[in-house]
Order: structure tokens, then sequence, then C-alpha cells
């Protein structure tokens, strides 16, 4: 079954579902999507309830981790809703992963506590237990930094609480652990039935110097796949045995130290990269991740990237920026944002008065200077 909620679902998703027929579940975003009569086989609540009430291991897909709240409320006792309270909750995630991490430095803090901590082993990265996208995520390299940062949180957590439900974005509690240093990735994947997992996709995600901490640009290409693809695979499979996950899409952040020591950083529970940006997967390997995971399938790797080009993929996201008020928001000049980009695929233009991004960009490249160019641009200059 297909949730799908707010604050975005891409056309080539809901072409896909209707494509494959696949079940949805009826709420009051579907309702409200403007989608042709008939196109969904949809599923009233109690029906989907009572269904995967029986399943072991529900097949479920969403999204948008607003579905959250529908699957710990109806199948607050399933596989689905432990797998998704262990990974929403960050401090529960660095618990697990003491046993193959054990140095691993991290400690839990209310916002009222941070602006009186003593003794951190700087330097630190501080988010929200429950967060989503870059909202209240900070890095804290001295002592000195560490009474600004908590007065922007403040700020923050209040925006982004007003912008999603509590199970997506939380400001109770956060979480304070190492800063780990070395190259940031991403990975779209799935456990199937037999709990093996199953990698989509593999994005670089880099970023314009330490301080930043934005979603602006993630890459692909063959060189990433072929160099970390078995190496992730491990984790993903020593983390799947540790909880028997089987059934069940995540998207998963994690860092590669110089010394090659591969480190989650969290994981993004019952969907794959947010706002449908895993819909890059088409473009880059020509393939469709949704019907991967609902027919259980694996793509073909070995032909895939031996009939790849050369060209470096992406999807960039155009945020809106810090701080400024949605009442200043008259335009946005697109055509003089997109003219840094040399090859554009695909523009999904997002309403900026109800959500925090211009657009989402889909690319290719084959200059390294045109990824530094994207990566430096300031939105408010566009705004």
């Amino acid at each position: 079954m297909i949730i799908i909620e707010k604050p975005y679902a891409s056309e080539f998703l809901i072409d896909t579902i209707a494509q494959n027929d696949w079940p949805v579940l009826k709420n009051d975003a579907i309702l409200e999507a403007e989608i042709e009569e008939g196109a969904f086989d949809l599923i009233p609540p109690e029906i989907a309830k009572n269904y995967y009430l029986t399943q072991e291991y529900p097949l479920i897909y969403s999204n948008s981790e607003n579905a959250i709240s529908w699957v710990l409320e109806n199948l607050p006792d399933s596989n689905l809703s432990g797998y998704i309270k262990l990974f929403k909750d960050k401090i529960a995630f660095r618990e697990l992963l003491k046993e193959l991490y054990p140095d691993f430095y991290f400690q839990a803090s209310t916002l009222e506590e941070l602006k009186n901590l003593e003794n951190i082993n700087f330097p630190v990265v501080v988010k929200p237990a429950v967060g989503f996208l870059s909202f209240g995520v900070h890095t804290v390299r001295t002592p000195e930094e560490w009474k600004d940062v908590t007065a922007k949180l403040e700020k923050e957590m209040k925006k982004a609480t007003e912008m999603y439900p509590e199970n997506v974005v939380n400001s109770s509690q956060f979480i304070i652990e190492q800063l780990i240093e070395g190259e940031e990735f991403a990975i779209d994947a799935y456990y199937d039935r037999d709990g093996e997992p199953v990698i989509l996709n593999i994005f670089q995600h880099p970023f314009f110097d330490e301080k930043d901490v934005s979603d602006r640009i993630y890459l692909m290409s063959t060189g990433i796949m072929v160099k970390y693809m078995a190496k992730f695979a491990l984790l993903l499979r020593e983390i799947g045995e540790m909880k028997n996950i089987k059934n069940f899409p995540l998207h998963i952040e994690i860092r590669v130290t110089k010394e090659g020591a591969i480190i989650p950083i969290e994981v993004n529970p019952m969907r794959f990269a947010g706002w449908c940006t895993t819909d890059v997967s088409k473009y880059a390997w020509g393939i469709n991740v949704y019907e991967c995971f609902f027919n259980q399938t694996r793509p073909d790797w070995n032909n895939i990237l031996a009939n790849a080009g050369k060209e470096v993929y992406y999807f960039s996201m155009a945020e809106v920026p810090a701080g400024i008020e949605k009442s200043q928001l008259k335009n946005f000049d697109y055509k003089r944002f997109l003219s840094n980009y040399s090859n554009v695929l695909e523009v999904r233009r997002i309403n900026p008065l109800s959500n925090p991004l211009f657009a989402i960009i889909f690319g290719s490249t084959t200059s390294k200077d045109e990824v530094v160019r994207i990566l430096s641009l300031k939105t408010k200059d566009f705004v």
C-alpha cells in the first residue's frame, strides 16, 4: 500500500501508482490532491488497518514522513512501527549502534538544558532527536559558538514545528554527537521479504564549507556506485540483522572518514530521498525505485553501470532563505537561478509560501566547477 501525504508527491510517483494499480490509503491528502477520479484503488482507513494488522511485515511506502502518524496510531505493535520508532529517534538509533561503534560520543538534552551544558567534547553536531531536512542541525566547533547556536535553535524549531507534525520534527529533545569528519553520502534502499538489503541509489552530498549543512545538491555517478556499493551493503546488512528488518524502505545518511570508517548519521524510515527527489534514479540509471520496492526486484547493477556514461547526475534544492518572512516573498527569479545549471533535465517548482523550497532541479554535468558554483548560490540573491 502507498500512503500519499503532504507536502509533495511527484507526477512520476502518481503515474507509477496508477500504472501498477497499487492500493492507496484513502486520507485527506489524497482526497485534496488534484488527481483524476478513479485513477487509484483507494482503501478506506479501517479496511487498511484491519488488513495490515494481520501482516507480520507490512509492505507500505510513503512519499512523506507525515504518514508516520497513521502507522503508529493504527499499527502500533507492528514490526513496521517498531522500525519507525527506532530510526526516527536519533537517540534510540545511536543506542542501537553502540555495539558497532562503542567509542562514538553522544548525549541527549532538552532545549533548555542545551543552554547550560558543560563538558561537551567539541567539535559536535547538535540536532533534534526527531527531525527532517536540515531543521535545527548545527555544527559547533568551539565553546564560543555554543551560545549563538542555542539561540538560533529556538527560532528554527518554532518554525519547523509549525510546518511538520511532531512525529516528523520535534523540539522536545536534542542529540549532541561527535562531528564525523569525512565525505557524506545518502543511500536509498530497502530490505526485502527475506531481510536482504537492496541498494537503489547512492548519493554523494558535498558541502560548500565546514559550516554548510544544507541540502543544496546530491550527486550520483558510476564511480560512486562502484566504489561504495559493496561496503554500504555490508553496513545495511549488519543493521538489518540486529533488528530482523524486512519489507522496509529507507533513506540512510552516512559519512566515510579519511581512514575509511563508515559511520551512519541517521535513517529516514518508510521512504526514499524526500520530496520525491529519489525520482532522479530514472535519469541516472533508468530505474523506477518504487517498482523495485513493491515488486521486490534488484537493479541489474552490472549491466546498468557497464553501459552508463561519465556524467554526474544530481538533484538540487533551491531553499527558501532562513529568517525571511513569507510576506516578503514577491517573486523568485527562476530563469536567472537556473542559468547556473548547464544541463537541466527537469524543474519542479514548489510553492514557497507554504513550503521551505522554491524548486527541485534534476540535471547532469561533467564539470566540478559547476558543482562548486551551485553550492555557492545564495537563494536570497534571487528573491
